[in-house]
C-alpha cells in the first residue's frame, strides 16, 4: 500500500488501483457495508481507493474475503484436440457400406447376416465373433444412412480428443461389449444387427473422457455433469424408437462406451503419441476383420 498525506493531515493508504473509477465503486460501497470510512480519489492518473490507516487492517481484510468469495474459479482448460478425427470416421463409413456392399451381392457366397447377426443362441454356443459383426450388418438402406450419421458424428468428436486410434478402439470395443451384456439379458431366441450399439458406445466415450478432463468438474454440479446429461439426453432423444429399435443395446452401447471414456482419461493413453493411434487403429480394423474371418 501507498501512503498518501492529506491536506487535513491525516494519513491515508491506497488500498486498490483502477483505471476508472466505477472499477473501485464497489469496493467501496463494500467498505461502507462494514462501517469503515472510504474514498476514491484521483492521483498520478490513476484513480485510488483510499482509507484511514488505522482502518487499513480491517479494510484489508474485508477487501480480501469479498475478493474471495466473488472471484470465479479459474477452469482448467479443455482437453488438447489429437487429430481432425477425420480418418477414424472415413475408415467406419468405409467398413459398414463395404460390407452392405459384399452382402448385396452374397461375396465369396455367404450369406453375411446369417454368419455375422447377433443370435443369443449361437452366441451362447461359442460364435463370440458376432457380438463384433453384427456391428457392421444394417436392415436395410435407412438403417444404415441413420447408423452412418450418428456414428460419424459422435466419431468425430471422440477421435478429435482421443485421437482417432484410440477413438474407434474403443468405439469398437464398446460395441462388442455393448452387444455381449445385451445379449446376456436377452432370451436365447433374439437376434439383432446393427451399429447404433458402437454409436451409442461413441457417445459414452467422448462424454465421460470430457468430463473426466476437468474442464466441466471445476463449475458447479449441474453444469459440472453436463457431458453425462447430454449424454442421456441424446439417448432418449434418438436412443427410443419404435417396436423395432433395440432400447437394451442402445443402453448397454452407451454404458461401455462411459466406461471406456472414464478409463482413457484416467489413463492418459490418448496422449501417447502418433505412432500409438495408428497401433490402435490397427488394432480396431484387426478386431473387426478378425471376426469376420471366424465367421465362415
Amino acid at each position: 500500500a501507498t501512503m498518501f498525506a492529506m491536506l487535513e493531515d491525516e494519513a491515508w493508504l491506497a488500498l486498490r488501483e483502477g483505471r476508472a473509477r466505477r472499477d473501485l465503486r464497489v469496493l467501496e460501497l463494500v467498505l461502507a457495508a462494514r462501517g469503515i470510512d472510504s474514498r476514491i480519489d484521483w492521483r498520478q492518473g490513476i484513480w485510488l481507493l483510499l482509507v484511514a490507516e488505522e482502518d487499513a487492517p480491517a479494510a484489508s481484510r474485508e477487501l480480501a474475503s469479498y475478493e474471495r468469495e466473488n472471484t470465479a474459479p479459474s477452469l482448467p482448460p479443455a482437453p488438447p484436440r489429437i487429430d481432425s478425427g477425420w480418418w477414424g470416421v472415413c475408415a467406419y463409413l468405409a467398413a459398414i457400406w463395404l460390407v452392405l456392399a459384399l452382402e448385396r451381392t452374397s461375396a465369396f457366397g455367404w450369406d453375411w447376416r446369417r454368419l455375422g447377426g447377433l443370435q443369443v443362441a449361437a452366441v451362447a454356443d461359442g460364435e463370440f465373433w458376432r457380438l463384433a459383426t453384427a456391428l457392421t450388418l444394417h436392415a436395410d438402406l435407412g438403417h444404415i444412412v441413420a447408423n452412418s450419421v450418428f456414428g460419424a458424428l459422435f466419431g468425430l468428436l471422440a477421435g478429435r480428443y482421443l485421437g482417432s486410434g484410440l477413438a474407434w478402439l474403443c468405439i469398437v470395443l464398446g460395441g462388442t461389449f455393448g452387444n455381449a451384456l445385451n445379449a446376456l439379458l436377452r432370451t436365447e431366441h433374439f437376434s439383432s444387427i446393427g451399429a447404433s450399439t458402437a454409436t451409442f458406445a461413441a457417445i459414452g466415450v467422448y462424454a465421460a473422457f470430457m468430463w473426466h478432463s476437468g474442464h466441466f468438474r471445476a463449475r458447479p454440479w449441474q453444469r459440472g455433469f453436463a457431458p453425462i446429461f447430454a449424454a442421456i439426453a441424446i439417448f432418449a432423444f434418438i436412443g427410443i424408437g419404435d417396436d423395432d429399435t433395440d432400447v437394451l443395446a442402445h443402453a448397454t452401447g452407451l454404458l461401455c462406451g462411459l466406461l471406456l471414456g472414464l478409463w482413457v482419461a484416467y489413463s492418459r493413453l490418448h496422449l501417447a503419441g502418433p505412432q500409438a493411434q495408428r497401433f490402435f487403429g490397427a488394432v480396431a480394423a484387426a478386431w473387426m476383420l478378425g471376426a469376420w474371418l471366424l465367421a465362415p
